[in-house]
């Protein structure tokens, strides 16, 4: 439901951005979407083809490109399908017209579209003056201050970022104390030479003596040994190194200009190795430190054991220099396979730290690339190699999930979060808790892609296992195997599988075998939903007096008592639970408690919590209410937000029962005037026909909510409780049967409630006036006596003397009437409580098929045959 609600939630803005008028409505347009919709699968698409595509027909091709390289070099989700997404609308004229047509109306889009390069850039660029040129003192003091200026500014960045994930952390995990690396390792403070990096030392300079005068075979000597220094990390005597832009761009090496050129040239062929190993020594180091968390350390550790592989073989080679076996040419050689090895790796830490990734988001990246990199066997394997290792503690998290239920993530990069705040003891305190949606929730950002189609089920595994943790049962998955992660044979599918089935099973079997769920919404359908209405009947008789007093005067005790007494003697003192079964006086009427749901989450949700529910004065009947006593885990499916919608229901029926119960005692005590004053008294017989319409409206409404909304829900509802196959379902099907039972008996809409409302309203005013007239009257000559009993024999001389006494009665009885119509104007009351009954019930009816017809709820069509079967009020309409 959250999927269609979000849907249609964009269609509205869409439709409002585009300015849209006519055509299909929202509705009709989400449902098109999500019938047609397929999963956007990016090794299906060609997003080069796409990209190459719309900087053809795009205003500034160059921006656009640099943009896209840009966020592609940050690892930005869903950059693929937002251009495959594009190319389509360029393809499509009409949809290209619509958009260029609505940017033109609604301002300059221009403006919005930054100067390529950056304006931001500017200030970090630097014009270093051209070789050989000659500088003063001076200007060498202020080249040296400005590189200097940039190499801090670049590790302050790096510096503000740590900070923040640092600040995360501890905001996140209160009780975690996450260790901070010493100031000598970092920051601006830190030790330039305990690093295995380049100090990058902008002083260095030449020796005063130029390489140049040595022959060529000593020149090759001395080079041959600086390359193998600078390979290693260390400033050569004839080869300078110089930081680039930043700590992640290329290196910049300064050779000795006095050298041979063939020497230089394959000097430049190897010093690319010494700038991937440089990148990626630096990344080694920041990325170490704690918050970066195990998907970081894990992936550093890949990278280490590269590096000292690679250094192994430095020390090979430095052996072989020593015993004048190397030459420079013979180094290039061997130094081939490593030139690609080193990029690769130097790659994957530029694109982490460009991208700022952690966790889930650098497990993606390595995917994305083994992907994009088949054919190229040396890379697929290399990138598969680091994903393998890096995958370790991810997938160890993973498997304490879906096997347990636990969460162990020290550094938020779960794809699985733990939300503290919302607890199962609030389930039964707030209407508007959500621990089963947010008590544990999806991350998207922090799910690797290899594991998107599966996240759902991820969630809900460890949701299952521990909601039975939370009821102190343990949980030993019997076929639990370790999760491998590999991007061709994919088993870990069929391992989340098998652990989301046995998850589900585990605690459905829970739910409605050992709590026995059923049962218990039986017993609250008995009750709330008047299954086994007779408890009420007894209750109404016994507490007539006590609903007629205000709230604050009623002793909530003895209700409690009074309702004991009518389960205990009714069909409900079978119920097994009936000791769960409470009495709550609220303080606001169904209407406000209505209103104040329909605005939870809105704009007017403050303004309903700011109104004083005690300004209205509540009689017992207004605010008397069952409540339900539920425990873990049926507090999971019986929630607090549940039991307000039985309740809701309950109130309604209760409150319709109450007016039939006043309707009839008018009709019984005015029974047997009507055999002497109907023919004689207009406004009486009037009086007679008004009280018989609400009697078919109130007794006809009421067998539309018992027969025709709430049973038939009741049995899809049993139906498909015995269909499900995990708790969702069962928390769908429960939630969808409220929903549907509020929406037909218009406890969804206020304007509907409102009018209906005001009927019962009118109902209860109207047989409060007759009873008034029942009691000007005379009340005790109105009692009839009991008939004569056949069996008895004849009637005997009393028995007659009797009858002739109530006949005088009604007599009697009939000129008061006489009187009381020439002394009030009681034909225009009955005419104006006529009136205003039809009209408003004519209101309500029309409403009714108005919405039935457009907004597709036609089970409504059932109030209008049952409350106007013969067309009568149709006719009028």
């Amino acid at each position: 439901m959250s999927d269609e609600f979000r849907v249609h939630h964009c269609v509205n803005q869409l439709l409002r951005l585009l300015r849209v008028d006519g055509g299909p409505n929202a509705s009709d347009l989400t449902e098109h979407i999500l019938k047609n919709r397929t999963p956007f699968v990016t090794t299906q698409v060609n997003t080069h083809s796409s990209t190459v595509h719309i900087s053809e027909h795009a205003r500034k091709p160059q921006e656009f490109v640099h943009k896209f390289e840009e966020l592609k070099s940050k690892n930005v989700r869903n950059v693929d399908s937002l251009i495959f997404l594009l190319s389509n609308i360029i393809e499509n004229p009409g949809i290209h017209t619509t958009i260029t047509k609505c940017a033109s109306v609604r301002g300059d889009a221009d403006k919005l579209i930054p100067q390529f390069p950056p304006s931001g850039l500017g200030s970090s660029l630097m014009t270093l003056p051209a070789s050989g040129t000659k500088l003063t003192p001076q200007e060498l003091i202020e080249l040296r201050n400005n590189l200097e200026k940039a190499t801090t500014s670049s590790t302050l960045s790096s510096e503000s970022v740590r900070k923040m994930l640092h600040e995360q952390q501890q905001s996140r995990k209160s009780t975690l104390v996450t260790p901070t690396q010493p100031p000598w390792l970092i920051g601006p403070m830190r030790k330039i030479n305990l690093t295995l990096d380049f100090p990058f030392n902008t002083s260095t300079q030449h020796p005063i003596n130029p390489i140049g005068n040595l022959p060529v075979l000593g020149q090759e000597q001395e080079v041959v040994k600086d390359v193998l220094a600078v390979l290693a990390g260390v400033e050569g005597r004839h080869i300078l190194v110089r930081q680039g832009e930043d700590k992640y761009s290329p290196r910049r090496f300064i050779i000795e200009p006095s050298m041979d050129v063939a020497l230089a040239e394959m000097v430049n062929l190897i010093v690319c190795v010494a700038s991937s190993y440089s990148i990626v020594v630096n990344f080694i180091e920041e990325r170490s430190s704690f918050v970066y968390g195990q998907v970081n350390h894990a992936l550093c550790a890949a990278m280490k054991s590269i590096i000292k592989e690679y250094q192994i073989n430095l020390a090979q080679l430095d052996d072989h220099r020593r015993r004048g076996h190397l030459t420079l040419q013979r180094l290039v050689f061997l130094l081939q396979p490593v030139i690609q090895q080193m990029e690769v790796v130097a790659s994957v830490a530029t694109a982490v730290e460009r991208g700022n990734c952690i966790g889930g988001s650098v497990l993606s990246l390595l995917h994305s690339r083994i992907v994009a990199s088949v054919g190229d066997k040396v890379s697929e394997d290399l990138y598969t190699h680091l994903a393998q290792l890096s995958n370790v503690p991810y997938l160890e998290m993973l498997e304490k999930w879906i096997y347990k239920g636990e969460i162990v993530d020290c550094y938020s990069e779960f794809l699985v979060e733990q939300q503290d705040k919302f607890s199962k003891e609030k389930l039964l305190d707030e209407y508007n808790d959500q621990y089963w949606e947010l008590r544990y929730t999806l991350c998207r950002d922090r799910i690797p892609i290899y594991l998107e189609q599966m996240a759902d089920k991820i969630l809900n595994t460890g949701k299952y296992l521990n909601v039975v943790h939370e009821c102190g049962r343990s949980v030993c998955f019997p076929d639990a195997r370790e999760i491998i992660y590999s991007p061709t044979k994919k088993e870990y599918v069929q391992q989340i599988e098998q652990a989301h089935s046995y998850a589900s099973q585990l605690l459905l079997d829970l739910l409605m075998e050992e709590h026995n769920l059923a049962a218990r919404l039986r017993s609250v359908k008995s009750y709330f939903l008047l299954n086994d209405g007779d408890f009420l009947l007894h209750f109404m008789d016994l507490t007539e007096s006590e609903m007629k007093m205000p709230m604050e005067d009623i002793m909530p005790n003895r209700l409690e008592t009074l309702l004991e007494l009518a389960i205990r003697t009714s069909m409900s003192d079978r119920d097994p639970y009936k000791d769960d079964l409470k009495i709550v006086l609220l303080n606001y009427d169904l209407i406000t408690q209505l209103v104040r749901i329909l605005s939870i989450d809105t704009i007017e949700e403050s303004v309903v919590k700011s109104l004083d529910p005690t300004e209205i004065s509540l009689s017992g009947l207004e605010s008397f209410a069952l409540d339900y006593t539920v425990r873990w885990p049926l507090s999971l499916v019986i929630s607090r937000k549940s039991l307000t919608k039985y309740q809701m229901l309950f109130r309604h029926l209760f409150y319709c029962k109450h007016v039939e119960r006043h309707l009839s005692s008018v009709w019984l005590k005015f029974k047997t005037l009507k055999k002497n004053v109907l023919h004689s008294r207009s406004w009486f017989v009037e009086a007679m026909l008004i009280l018989q319409k609400m009697l078919h409206f109130v007794q006809n409404f009421e067998y539309y909510m018992m027969f025709e909304v709430l049973e038939p829900n009741w049995i899809n509802l049993e139906k498909n409780l015995k269909a499900a196959v995990n708790v969702d379902e069962v928390l769908d099907y429960h939630t969808d049967f409220l929903r549907q039972c509020l929406q037909d008996c218009l406890l969804t809409n206020t304007e509907l409630l409102k009018m209906l409302s005001k009927l019962l309203m009118l109902c209860v005013s109207f047989s409060n006036f007759m009873q008034g007239l029942s009691r000007q009257v005379d009340g005790p000559m109105l009692e009839e006596n009991l008939e004569h009993s056949t069996l008895a024999g004849p009637p005997t001389a009393i028995e007659i003397q009797s009858e002739a006494d109530r006949l005088a009665t009604a007599t009697l009885a009939s000129a008061h009437l006489d009187d009381l119509a020439t002394s009030a104007d009681h034909q225009v009351t009955v005419d104006a409580f006529k009136r205003n009954f039809t009209t408003v019930l004519m209101n309500l009816l029309n409403r009714v098929s108005f919405i039935s017809r457009e907004e597709g709820q036609h089970g409504l069509f059932n109030i209008l045959h049952k409350l106007d079967y013969n067309g009568y009020y149709r006719s009028r309409m």
